[in-house]
């Protein structure tokens, strides 16, 4: 009963962390841009935009807010910053969920294992997390105050329809 209690807790913290481990590879993988990574990052790397029926929500937002040539030169060169500081991190993360992986697949579960490995990948997902806010606060810092006061009118209003989503559709999941 407690073997069979700690792998189904073991379970659980794996379903837990994958969505942010995965979010944290991007749409690309481990090598690929990350969702919201400029169009042109997304292009050189073989890649095509990530947005809804191709549309790049990145070139979307810049064009929205108005961002300068510049601005998205510093941009990009902030984002190749941080593909290198994290690359390894990224590299042993999809090394440890590959790791992982296998275990489960060899129905081999070594709980003890299991456990340093969930201790590394916490690690290294913060690690990972820490330098992206980070680019993205300096890519907040490069805005003029127009372009901050257009992006906040954005979020709010995502925000207000979210919300209204939410409202519309409860009545729904209750039955009424």
């Amino acid at each position: 009963m407690k073997r069979h209690a700690l792998t189904v807790l073991t379970l659980i913290v794996f379903l837990a962390l994958a969505p942010v481990a995965l979010a944290e590879q991007g749409s690309g993988g481990p090598g690929g841009p990350p969702k919201g990574a400029p169009a042109e990052m997304s292009a050189s790397m073989g890649q095509h935009p990530g947005g809804p029926h191709g549309v790049d929500r990145m070139e979307m937002m810049h064009k929205k807010l108005g961002v300068t040539d510049e601005q998205k030169k510093a941009m990009r060169q902030m984002y190749a910053g941080f593909r290198d500081k994290t690359r390894k991190a990224r590299m042993e993360l999809a090394s440890l969920k590959d790791e992982k992986k296998t275990m489960l697949i060899a129905a081999k579960v070594d709980q003890k294992k299991l456990a340093q490995i969930d201790d590394q990948i916490v690690k290294l997902v913060s690690e990972v997390l820490t330098e992206r806010l980070k680019v993205k606060r300096d890519w907040l810092a490069m805005l003029t105050p127009e372009q901050v006061d257009r992006l906040a009118g954005l979020v709010a209003k995502k925000t207000f329809w979210k919300e209204m989503r939410k409202r519309h559709h409860k009545g729904r999941d209750e039955g009424f």
